[in-house]
């Protein structure tokens, strides 16, 4: 894959906030101190990843601006070129010891997601795509979606959904998953490894690399924004899948 400067950036950047992330997960099972001191270390391994973060991309650009989790707009020299950034995707298995997160990175020029990334420390995954240069996990092995279009063939991947359907969803003959980590859950489906995902109230930067990811390997999606920066997502590998987990 010839990538270019931008995802070269992003990829660097997840990378060095990556090696801090996984030395902090794996000291969680020897902290021995009280709930709120717990809860204080995870806080703390968010916002230095995101610090760490924000200091290589604004380090390589220092015009652009931001969209963070934690700090939320920083507005700079140019406001139509903005990294959106996610430093813990997934911060609740983060903080159980659950080794299933990611790092989110994603470029938006003029209000479209033109490339992402998301990483996942734990097993060195890394979901990277291009405005009209594919996607790839890894340098060389590019990813399409799996295309099917069957509910009985398929693994939905799901949050934030009502029990009524996610009770249609299994009637229906697929298989139902819910494994915590929005990002994952969409470069999954990119990837082949999930069939559809649907997703409610989830932020920006939860899903702008999968967009990108998911629309770069073939996938169809369909998201709305709602009120506070919140938007519904609902993705599949056909378009067949999306209309009928649409109903």
């Amino acid at each position: 894959m010839s990538q270019s400067a931008y995802l070269n950036i992003m990829e660097k950047a997840a990378e060095k906030a990556a090696v801090r992330l996984v030395r902090d997960f794996g000291e969680l099972e020897k902290l021995q101190v009280s709930r709120r001191g717990f809860n204080n270390f995870v806080t703390s391994a968010d916002k230095n990843s995101e610090s760490k973060i924000i200091y290589e991309l604004s380090r390589a650009r220092p015009e652009f601006s931001l969209l963070c989790e934690e700090s939320g707009f920083v507005e700079r020299e140019n406001k139509s070129s903005v990294w959106i950034v996610d430093p813990i995707d997934g911060t609740s298995n983060f903080m159980r010891g659950i080794p299933h997160f990611a790092i989110n990175i994603a470029l938006r020029e003029d209000d479209r997601i033109t490339a992402g990334m998301t990483l996942d420390p734990m097993r060195g995954d890394c979901f990277k795509a291009e405005e009209g240069n594919g996607a790839f996990l890894g340098n060389r092995n590019r990813i399409r979606v799996s295309g099917r279009e069957r509910m009985q063939e398929s693994i939905v991947a799901m949050r934030n959904v009502s029990i009524e359907k996610e009770s249609a969803l299994i009637n229906s003959g697929a298989v139902v998953r819910n494994l915590g980590s929005v990002a994952l859950d969409l470069a999954y489906l990119a990837a082949g490894k999930f069939d559809a995902v649907i997703t409610n109230d989830v932020y920006l930067w939860d899903i702008a690399s999968g967009l990108i990811l998911i629309k770069e390997a073939g996938g169809f999606l369909e998201y709305t924004e709602k009120d506070e920066g919140k938007y519904d997502v609902v993705a599949a590998s056909s378009l067949r899948l999306l209309n009928f987990i649409k109903k």
